[in-house]
């Protein structure tokens, strides 16, 4: 007599949470240390900044009067090139989406029941690390080359809003990158917005000297809220700095969860 068969189908196993998110960052770290050329031209923008403009326009410029209070003109730029730096990494961050697409890695990826909000955190905390670690390294140099008079709550209110300004502009780049399909039209993007954004903002100059029409464009500009943060926490500390870190924060939300969004519907067009 002829056995039976009998066909038992369950759903695939689900992974450790921990497990799952390591795995997603592992992938994101080897695919952005690998791409060693994004890296240098992140890099170097900044260090040019500080090892030319910032020591060049110092020696010319000794100090500022900022909200009443004379500012070393190193100090009163720093924030600029560190704003830099943030910006190209978010951009050599959010690149690593068309990669995985042109490599079919992504194809790969989402041919396994992996969730999305690991997938996300994993790429958020990738790329903040990365922009965190490219910054940290410049304001290294800068401390090296100037006399920072800074005091511990200065220092301390200047890495929260730096912490915050990479959150926030990776967050952004993120959200562009998974939300356009062009790889072309991000790169354009990408490098396009770098200066657009640095000096559409108060970044060598104080909001009131420049032109009524920038002053407009500067309140929508997320550098803005970046390079005062930065420069009012360095100088006056978190009092006069709060408001702008309370505007990165909220960016920092609504470009993940747009992000978010945007990868499930791109993620079901594979």
């Amino acid at each position: 007599m002829a056995a039976g068969l009998h066909f038992h189908t369950a759903p695939p196993a689900r992974t450790a949470r921990a497990a799952d998110l390591s795995a997603v960052l592992y992938r994101e770290y080897a695919l952005l240390a690998r791409n060693r050329v994004y890296l240098i031209l992140g890099l170097t923008p900044m260090l040019v900044y500080l090892l030319l403009v910032n020591t060049s326009l110092s020696n010319l410029i000794r100090a500022v009067d900022y909200k009443g209070v004379s500012v070393g003109f190193a100090v009163f730029l720093l924030p600029m090139t560190l704003a830099m730096s943030v910006v190209s990494a978010a951009g050599t961050s959010a690149m690593a989406v068309f990669q995985e697409e042109m490599s079919g890695v992504a194809t790969q990826l989402w041919s396994y029941p992996m969730r999305r909000s690991r997938f996300l955190l994993g790429k958020m905390i990738a790329g903040v690390s990365l922009v965190l670690g490219q910054t940290l390294l410049g304001l290294a140099v800068a401390a090296i080359m100037f006399d920072l008079p800074f005091g511990l709550e200065n220092w301390l209110g200047l890495l929260t809003a730096l912490a915050l300004s990479a959150l926030a502009l990776n967050g952004l780049y993120l959200a562009a990158a998974i939300t356009i399909t062009d790889y072309q039209a991000f790169m354009v993007l990408s490098n396009v917005s770098m200066p657009v954004l640095v000096f559409s903002a108060p970044s060598m100059y104080t909001t009131e000297s420049m032109p009524t029409v920038l002053q407009w464009i500067s309140v929508v500009n997320p550098l803005t809220y970046a390079i005062n943060g930065m420069r009012d926490a360095a100088v006056f500390g978190f009092g006069e700095a709060w408001v702008d870190l309370l505007v990165l924060a909220v960016m920092a939300v609504v470009g993940y969860a747009v992000g978010g969004r945007a990868l499930l519907n791109r993620a079901r067009n594979i």
